[in-house]
């Protein structure tokens, strides 16, 4: 039997490449993550705007002639799924950050042509130079006809890496694309970096250096590079002087606190130095646009404190499970006094504020050469064991004790103000400002007593508002008692109609008068009309009929569920298509009912119709995304759109941004303003985060539903 080869469409390369790429910032960190992936240890970043030029440069593994054929001239290729961590002679066993081959899409989505340049560090004789014209690729017709033109050049010695030079660029730059940038790949670079290139190479050593002639960009993408130094709830720094410590003690948007401190005797430290941040991570978002989930990753990852000889980073120090400063070791045992500080400054349950290492992001800097009693060790990884380098842990470690016993101090003081304020809120007042009323300056006074009775008059008018909410909360819980059994009676009636239906066509079989026959056609076909599109009612309460879907809660397979909630809505859809081409069909839900889901999901279509309704193109898309362990729904539509910076008042009471014309209303648009209080308060009982983000460029809403998986 003949048969015929499946091809595929050149222009499929320009499709997903913006399909999965997106933005150009994300197209350039694709880049980048290659040559981490390759255990690069630095990459250059050259973004030249006017030249129309962008150059990526790393000293990474490189490829062989086998490996530029077999992977990075197939698209989509996923070996490194399969291979899950680096493999170069380095063997750093990095994590791998890409998985599907889209970092070619990612260079035709940024420019029109590619020039390539690698040499592998399994020979480094040879180095295989590639030009790609994306434009001609494109036009070829055939995926398969898509052409690299390439030439190898031989030499006693090439430099080991890959250069990736982009010309024509498709886009535009600025400096808000280049702090994108950085918002893309600031985790992959490690917080202290080592001040010489002489020390063998370790995993975390991936520098990234950012080059371009505007100015603005630079310092735009240091700034963001380094934010995660910035966003501190603690700073500690010290200094040693022949065993006499300065401390510098400051909580973030406060006065900073010293102290002076000794050494404890014998000692035989002569300096060093060291400053420590110690984070809380309890917002959704940091300054800086720093995810939280991305923040504690990067402090399980580089936290710790860390030790510098000269500069020179002993791989030993910062890594968790080598507890130098004894702090998890005092966490297990539940330390609650403090072995250094004195006795004024110890605090009842004092140590169990100590912060754990992945709350830290330490480095201290010592030099041996001048030190006479603290030693390199033959590993040349960490110091050696002496009275030099138990003075350095209990410099180090009373900096610690003494931050624990202010923020125990500092909790107790958040306590007592709480408990007055608790007191306060039984008082009138007038009544507080009338005891002061001698001690106070009429005018100054009477426009205070003014501006507190306004003030009043405002608290009072939002708590009507809030009891007006609610008292809300029993009449939607009896109407939801109601749908249920206006859901079990309508199901009667459908019984009863198709009785009805029956009847009518009997009828209408022993009339001979046309006329009449007509009119019982035209009746019989408006009631199924009228059946099929109550049926469809009645198909958005479906879950509440089965007291399964209301009790039991597991994981559910993403695609399934919403096709199966698109099917309940599609008949309010009038024209909208759907999307979902992009939602992975192995993502599975985070645990929850069917109920839950279909609320969620429910109430983000609906709300798509209506903003739909006043535009001509109706789409909706929904699709997947992942990020390590984070994964994301992501619902897009092509409605009015929403403005992002007061999008979060969308989620409060009877806020409501698109006005429904009566006419509208009558035919099904519309609501109470209440539906994404709903969406949010069920989204935060089963662990979930709700939100609008921004949309692609097709698009203008995107509704964000985010969890994170368990490791």
């Amino acid at each position: 039997m003949p048969f015929l080869n499946f091809t595929v469409d050149s222009q499929l390369l320009e499709e997903l490449g913006e399909r999965l790429v997106g933005k150009p910032y994300i197209a350039l960190a694709e880049l980048v993550k290659n040559s981490y992936d390759a255990d690069a240890t630095e990459v250059t970043i050259h973004l030249d705007p006017k030249r129309d030029r962008i150059e990526v440069i790393d000293n990474g593994e490189g490829m062989t002639f086998e490996q530029f054929q077999r992977f990075w001239m197939r698209v989509g290729s996923r070996h490194k799924e399969r291979q899950r961590q680096s493999q170069s002679l380095r063997k750093f066993k990095r994590p791998l950050t890409g998985s599907k081959g889209i970092g070619r899409l990612a260079v035709q989505y940024l420019a029109q042509e590619l020039k390539l340049s690698t040499t592998s560090e399994l020979d480094n004789t040879r180095r295989i130079d590639a030009q790609v014209n994306w434009k001609q690729a494109v036009s070829a017709g055939e995926l398969t006809q898509a052409k690299a033109e390439y030439n190898i050049r031989t030499a006693p010695e090439f430099q080991t890496g890959t250069t990736v030079e982009l010309t024509g660029l498709r886009q535009k730059w600025n400096k808000d694309e280049a702090e994108g940038l950085a918002r893309e790949i600031w985790w992959l670079r490690q917080p202290f970096r080592r001040q010489s290139s002489s020390l063998k190479k370790e995993a975390q050593d991936f520098d990234i250096k950012f080059v371009s002639p505007e100015p603005e960009f630079v310092k735009t993408f240091e700034q963001q590079m380094d934010a995660i130094l910035k966003i501190w709830d603690a700073k500690l720094v010290g200094k040693n002087v022949g065993g006499n410590v300065s401390l510098s003690l400051e909580f973030k948007d406060e006065e900073p606190s010293t102290r002076n401190y000794p050494i404890p005797l014998p000692c035989r430290l002569v300096g060093g130095d060291f400053e420590i941040r110690i984070y809380k991570l309890r917002k959704l978002r940091m300054p800086g646009g720093i995810r939280v989930p991305d923040a504690r990753e990067y402090l399980n990852e580089f936290g710790g404190v860390h030790v510098y000889d000269s500069g020179f980073h002993m791989p030993y120090y910062g890594i968790p499970q080598n507890d130098w400063l004894k702090i998890e070791f005092d966490h297990s045992h539940r330390l609650s006094q403090s072995d250094l500080l004195p006795r004024e400054l110890q605090v009842k349950e004092g140590m169990s504020f100590l912060p754990t290492l992945s709350r830290i992001l330490g480095v201290v800097n010592v030099d041996t050469s001048r030190e006479p009693e603290l030693q390199i060790a033959i590993t040349r990884d960490r110091l050696q064991e002496g009275v030099a380098f138990e003075n350095l842990i209990k410099m180090v470690r009373y900096a610690m004790d003494f931050y624990a016993v202010q923020e125990a101090l500092r909790s107790q003081e958040s306590e007592t103000a709480e408990e007055e304020a608790e007191t306060l809120k039984f008082q009138s007042l007038e009544e507080v400002i009338d005891r002061h009323r001698d001690e106070i300056p009429k005018k100054t006074y009477r426009e205070l007593r003014n501006d507190i009775r306004e003030a009043s008059t405002q608290i009072e008018s939002r708590a009507e508002l809030t009891a007006k909410r609610v008292s809300l909360v029993g009449p939607l819980a009896t109407a939801g008692i109601t749908s249920l059994a206006y859901q079990h009676e309508l199901k009667q009636q459908f019984t009863g109609f198709d009785e009805i239906v029956e009847k009518v066509d009997a009828i209408r079989r022993q009339l001979k008068d046309s006329k009449i026959g007509k009119a019982l056609d035209e009746l019989r076909d408006d009631l199924l009309a009228w059946v099929k599109r109550a049926e469809s009612t009645n198909a958005l309460f479906a879950y509440f009929g089965d007291s399964e879907n209301l009790q039991t809660r597991r994981r559910f397979r993403a695609r399934r569920v919403i096709e199966e909630i698109w099917k309940q809505v599609e008949f309010l859809a009038r024209g909208t298509m759907i999307n979902a081409n992009r939602l992975e069909s192995d993502l599975v839900l985070p645990k929850a009912s069917l109920l839950e889901w279909s609320s969620i999901f429910q109430n983000v279509f609906l709300n798509a119709f209506n903003a739909m309704v006043p535009t001509g193109k109706k789409e909706i898309e929904v699709s997947s995304r992942r990020k390590g362990r984070e994964r994301e729904i992501l619902i897009q539509d092509t409605g009015v759109g929403v403005n992002l910076k007061d999008s979060e008042e969308l989620f409060q009471p009877f806020v409501r941004r698109v006005k429904i014309s009566p006419e509208r209303r009558t035919r099904g648009y519309g609501g109470t303003g209440l539906g994404l209080t709903i969406v949010r308060l069920i989204a935060r009982n089963i662990g979930v985060m709700v939100s609008f983000v921004k949309p692609e460029k097709t698009f203008r809403t995107a509704f964000s539903v985010k969890w994170r998986e368990q490791e």
